[in-house]
């Protein structure tokens, strides 16, 4: 049985409040009122958690100014937020982290964090001895209540699967991503805090094939079938990716960015939608098997050669 979790279905991804995010976005990085909207919303439906990270521009900035604002309580809301280490020196590592988590604190205008995540797993398996006293002492000293990290492979965490210390992970996983789902990766998690990012593929899904250009044309067919799938089950796109999503056994909540109040309303209602059968899930999988690995990377999309 999953353990029980105080986390909301839905998860505010926040990188859009803090850059220009994602393949489909049209309306740019919000300003700061629209930001606390679509904060605001959220948290009218019932989200609790949000998700940001120190590479995400100035989001950590708007989430903590929103909390200075007083609209909501710090405690009524998890935060999630992630550091990198970057091309350093062992001797390094301890400072490095220490410092990225107090810059965080005070662009979060909190004192503690309820969620810090390595933001690159792989940089665990060079540092993993002083990573993890580090975290042990942040940790203890209640700086942070859980640890953990985001991957975009599931063997860059199974380091940290061998220390019960590390409750909180972040992986891809949407409808065509299926490498953690069909691998080991989904018994290894079930006893974990398990968010799930990626879930439109960065807006691939909304793209219209015939506007792809360099590889990602290759991603045209896997659309066309997303949206035959979609049509034939009565429903949009996002319906059918939230849904898929949130049917998996091992995932706990679905971080979901949004560019407007609106798109968060429509979200969160679909999140608490009821859930496809393991049938319908498997369904979906064969129609949708084979895309390439590179193609749930988005560091490697082309999308400026013809």
């Amino acid at each position: 049985m999953r353990p029980e979790h105080t986390i909301s279905k839905m998860t505010l991804g926040t990188v859009q409040l803090g850059l220009n995010y994602g393949i489909a976005n049209n309306e740019g990085k919000p300003d700061e009122g629209k930001a606390f909207e679509i904060i605001d919303s959220a948290l009218a439906n019932g989200v609790n958690c949000l998700d940001t990270a120190a590479g995400y521009g100035d989001s950590e900035k708007v989430i903590g100014r929103y909390f200075y604002s007083g609209t909501k309580k710090r405690s009524d809301i998890n935060i999630v937020t992630k550091f990198k280490l970057g091309q350093i020196n062992a001797s390094d590592v301890e400072s490095v982290m220490m410092r990225s988590v107090e810059q965080s604190l005070k662009n979060l205008n909190t004192d503690y964090l309820d969620i810090l995540l390595m933001h690159d797993a792989k940089e665990f398996s060079e540092f993993h001895k002083i990573v993890t006293r580090v975290f042990e002492r942040l940790i203890s000293d209640k700086t942070i209540k859980k640890a953990g990290a985001s991957c975009y492979e599931f063997s860059e965490i199974k380091p940290m699967l061998e220390n019960d210390m590390y409750k909180a992970f972040q992986i891809p996983v949407n409808i065509l991503d299926l490498r953690i789902t069909k691998g080991e990766g989904a018994d290894r998690l079930i006893n974990k805090l398990v968010f799930a990012r990626s879930v439109f593929l960065q807006g691939l899904f909304f793209m219209n094939p015939a506007h792809l250009k360099g590889n990602l044309k290759e991603a045209g067919k896997y659309i066309i079938a997303i949206n035959d799938i979609a049509s034939e089950m009565n429903m949009t796109v996002t319906q059918l990716a939230v849904t898929y999503a949130r049917s998996l056994p091992y995932i706990d909540s679905l971080v979901i960015g949004a560019d407007n109040p609106f798109q968060v309303d429509e979200n969160a209602k679909l999140v608490n939608s009821e859930p496809f059968t393991q049938d319908v899930l498997d369904t979906i999988d064969k129609k949708l098997k084979g895309a390439p690995e590179w193609l749930f990377m988005p560091f490697l999309w082309d999308r400026q050669k013809d």
